[in-house]
């Protein structure tokens, strides 16, 4: 009965981290099927710069915010390898 139970259980946190992984690649191709640059007006050199830096930290936050999913998802995906892993041998000591 525990085992099913510990195997269930890694079963569901590998389900999680792969939904967590889809999600993530998905927002991420989301973005950039929707990126339009926001081109500067004409003018002075010093505006074009700074509109140009603020758009590269929007970017930036964006692919921070992904890399922490991801690296999350990567997380569950191992704990849940793991459980399920930790379970093979407790199952060949009771046969």
């Amino acid at each position: 009965m525990r085992i099913e139970k510990t195997f269930t259980l890694g079963l569901i946190i590998i389900l999680i981290g792969v939904s967590l992984t889809i999600f993530t690649f998905y927002l991420a191709y989301n973005a950039y099927l929707s990126y339009k640059p926001i081109l500067p007006p004409t003018g002075d050199l010093s505006q074009a710069i700074t509109n140009t830096s603020f758009e590269l930290i929007n970017l930036v936050a964006k692919i921070a915010f992904l890399g922490v999913m991801l690296w999350a998802s990567t997380i569950l995906l191992r704990h849940g390898v793991n459980v399920i892993k930790a379970e093979k041998p407790a199952e060949k000591k009771q046969e």
